[in-house]
């Protein structure tokens, strides 16, 4: 079976796009941790952050920060957590290199605390959130 993140690549699966150029792709997790959890991907398939070549992981995790910044600064997230998990022993379940960006608006809950399904009400909340947003990361991938 193909890999599920290649699949919403290929727009073969549904998916909320947040921001997507020619070798990202952010997207929400549809089981997220808190309202805004944020997945970021290579366009290209690499199993993890081990397999991955440095000029596309640089880039990988330098549009994360970008995104915990605005989640941060732009948005008034008191937190933001930024993890990879590499094999399943770590909490891998999608065998395709991602970064989670979670906002924490609140309350500690645990790491993985308040994993929900997302709803459609929720998902369109969180593209309008960052309808305006996208100049900023632009902006920050610009300077690399």
């Amino acid at each position: 079976m193909a890999c599920v993140f290649c699949r919403i690549v290929k727009r073969e699966l549904p998916s909320y796009i947040v921001y997507e150029d020619d070798k990202n792709m952010v997207f929400l997790d549809i089981y997220p941790v808190s309202k805004g959890h944020l997945l970021v991907i290579p366009k290209e398939h690499y199993e993890s952050i081990h397999d991955t070549p440095g000029k596309i992981l640089a880039r990988t995790w330098l549009l994360a920060s970008i995104l915990g910044k605005i989640y941060r600064v732009e948005m008034g997230a008191p937190g933001v957590n930024i993890v990879t998990n590499s094999g399943s022993a770590a909490g891998q379940e999608v065998f395709h290199f991602h970064i989670h960006v979670i906002p924490r608006w609140g309350r500690w809950t645990g790491f993985w605390g308040g994993r929900h399904r997302l709803s459609e009400e929720e998902a369109r909340d969180v593209l309008d959130m960052w309808s305006s947003k996208k100049e900023l990361i632009v902006k920050g991938l610009s300077e690399i």
